[in-house]
């Protein structure tokens, strides 16, 4: 049994959390949305159907993945790799997870929130499934998986805002993308190192045969400045949001910290969930979520006390 939930990868309803940026970004821009009890209550239960989901594309990627997890060091150890569990059985919890999922969404969500839900499913059809199987297409590979941070986006804003005329910022949304390329991608790196032989990863999975270790690290530098620039948009143009401008010194510290980890040669012995696992990105993540929080409920003008950051002859 114990290897029937290990595939279900409950350890990884974490990345879920991501929600509630979603829920941060509708509570801070759409004046309808409160901080109430009930408002958080709700937010809270949304992310349960995205955790059913979640597992039903665990469960599809460690099926179809199979044959190519028995060519990597550790991953031929999982359930399905080894032979641990039976397929059929797998199946059938797939379907549970995608009927409980969207049977609660239905019931207690907005239709936004349902058709976000679908996308997430969708999102690992297309990752997975021959014959698009997109997590095989070099740099593509990137895009597709880290498209669910957009999506866990509009769960947490759909969560919360009921119809779909209103939709978050383009600005946010683009960042928010930036933001899982530029962790996913990092966990192609560190996983290129983990393997340590080209050959081997190239069988593994057949985007590797493109990626190399400078590749890899220019994406990284792609993606992170991206993050800044859409993240800077945004400041600029939503005034409630005007004061993160602040938060900008601790997000760089939260992004070197994640350089320095996944070039290092601990991280390179590292699968690439342990990478987010080192106790610098933790704090540095940690801090940076309270600062930003402290910063969207204040009410202060902090950015007017500093007039040299505005232009001259204002």
């Amino acid at each position: 049994m114990w290897e029937y939930v290990k595939i279900a990868r409950p350890e990884h309803w974490l990345k879920n959390v991501f929600i509630v940026f979603g829920h941060a970004v509708a509570w801070t821009l759409v004046p309808s949305v409160s901080a109430d009890e009930g408002m958080m209550g709700v937010a809270a239960f949304s992310l349960v159907p995205a955790c059913f989901i979640a597992s039903a594309n665990y469960i599809l990627n460690e099926i179809l993945d199979a044959p190519f997890d028995r060519l990597h060091p550790t991953k031929r150890l999982r359930g399905v790799a080894a032979g641990k569990v039976r397929v059929g059985w797998l199946w059938a919890m797939m379907a549970l997870f995608g009927v409980a999922g969207f049977g609660l969404s239905l019931l207690f969500f907005p239709a936004g929130y349902t058709l976000a839900l679908g996308l997430l499913l969708l999102s690992g059809l297309v990752y997975n499934v021959p014959p698009v199987r997109l997590k095989d297409r070099a740099f593509v590979d990137v895009i597709a998986e880290s498209f669910n941070n957009p999506i866990r986006l509009w769960l947490g804003w759909y969560a919360l805002v009921p119809g779909l005329s209103v939709v978050p910022p383009l600005s946010i949304v683009l960042a928010w993308w930036a933001f899982g390329g530029l962790l996913m991608t990092g966990k192609r790196y560190s996983e290129f190192r983990f393997i340590g032989d080209p050959q081997v990863s190239g069988a593994y999975r057949r985007s590797f045969r493109t990626y190399t270790e400078t590749k890899l690290l220019l994406a990284m530098i792609t993606y992170s400045g991206l993050f800044c620039f859409c993240t800077g948009v945004a400041m600029a143009a939503y005034p409630r949001l005007n004061n993160l401008v602040f938060v900008f010194p601790l997000l760089l510290g939260a992004v070197l910290a994640y350089f320095k980890h996944a070039m290092s040669e601990v991280g390179a012995h590292l699968e690439p969930e342990q990478l987010l696992q080192n106790k610098w990105i933790i704090a540095a993540t940690l801090a940076t979520g309270g600062v930003t929080l402290w910063l969207l409920t204040t009410r202060l003008p902090l950015l007017e006390w500093f007039h040299f950051l505005r232009p001259l002859g204002y």
